[in-house]
This record gives C-alpha cells, structure tokens and sequence, in this order.
C-alpha cells in the first residue's frame, strides 16, 4: 500500500489528544514495515501548530535520525509532550472522572464508558476487574440496581450492558 499524506491525521501538539492522534498512526504503522518506515518521513509534514513548530525547530541531523522510522519518531514525540507533569495530570483526570461532569453534561452511559476507559486504559494498566471497579465509581451510584458488574467477565461486558441498558441508566438518575 503506497501511503498519501492526506491518510495521515494531522495534529497540532494538543495534548488532550495525543493518546488517540498516536494510535491511529500506530495503527497504520501495524500495516507493514515499509509503513512504519514511510511514517517517519512524512508524519512530519502533517504536525500542525505548536507541533510543527517544536518539530521544525529541532536541528536539521537530528530530524533526520529521528525520522527513519515511525517509532523513533514517536519516541522522540513523546519524550517531549508527554512529561511527567503530563502523566500526572493525566492519572488524576482519569481517577476523577465523572458521568455528566463539566464539559460532558449530555454524555449517555455509552460515550461515558468510552471516555473513562479511554483515560483510564492510558494512565494505567488495569485488568478488567479493576477497569469495572474504576469505571463504576465514577457513575452515578443508581446504576448499581441496573448493572450486575459482578457477573461481568471483561470490561467488554460492562461496555454492551451500558449500551443495552442506556435508557434505564439515564431514567433512573434523579431529575435536575
């Protein structure tokens, strides 16, 4: 498969969205080897914003060396985005998720799953019990009448409960 630049997404050095931006590259670096190599050269060009800037500003040797292959980019990417102060701030973000918080007061159970799986599946390494157990205490504690997360094997489970039961979480909230 001969790659466009224009399948490559672009990212302007939002931190927020890191994380995704690097798994749909990842995902197009799983297709072949000549992929990944193709990767290093031209996801360059599609940083936009503040990381285009960043990237242009590295010296012309080094953007050379870190461009032979999509993984020595990204690591090179991360190092610099993805701080320590970074992953802290991202941890707490994902503990402290909520159904509806701020920012996310029309969410369904669906799109809340999502968000807090997301979060948490990037901050940490959890196993599914304990994903259940995390996505949970953020949802509001009538949903505990509806889910029986005890008899859920994987957080796949709860992900198709959530769906199923969609409706009957979002009635049985009190309302505002």
């Amino acid at each position: 498969m001969k790659l466009k630049i224009s399948d490559i997404e672009s990212w302007d050095g939002d931190t927020d969205r890191i994380i995704h931006w690097f798994r749909k590259i990842d995902d197009l670096a799983s297709l072949s080897p000549r992929m990944r190599l193709q990767l290093g050269r031209m996801v360059p060009k599609r940083l936009t914003g503040s990381a285009s800037d960043w990237y242009w500003s590295l010296p012309f040797d080094h953007r050379r060396r870190i461009e032979a292959e999509w993984a020595t980019l990204r690591e090179e990417i991360a190092g610099y985005y993805m701080t320590k102060k970074w992953w802290e701030r991202l941890r707490k973000r994902a503990s402290d998720a909520k159904f509806r918080e701020t920012g996310h007061t029309k969410e369904t159970p669906s799109e809340y799953f999502i968000r807090k799986a997301d979060l948490l599946t990037t901050a940490y390494n959890f196993n599914d019990s304990e994903m259940i157990s995390e996505i949970m205490q953020g949802a509001p504690s009538q949903w505990n009448m509806i889910l029986t997360t005890h008899l859920y094997q994987s957080v796949v489970d709860l992900q198709r409960a959530m769906r199923f039961h969609e409706e009957s979480l979002i009635d049985c909230l009190p309302q505002r």
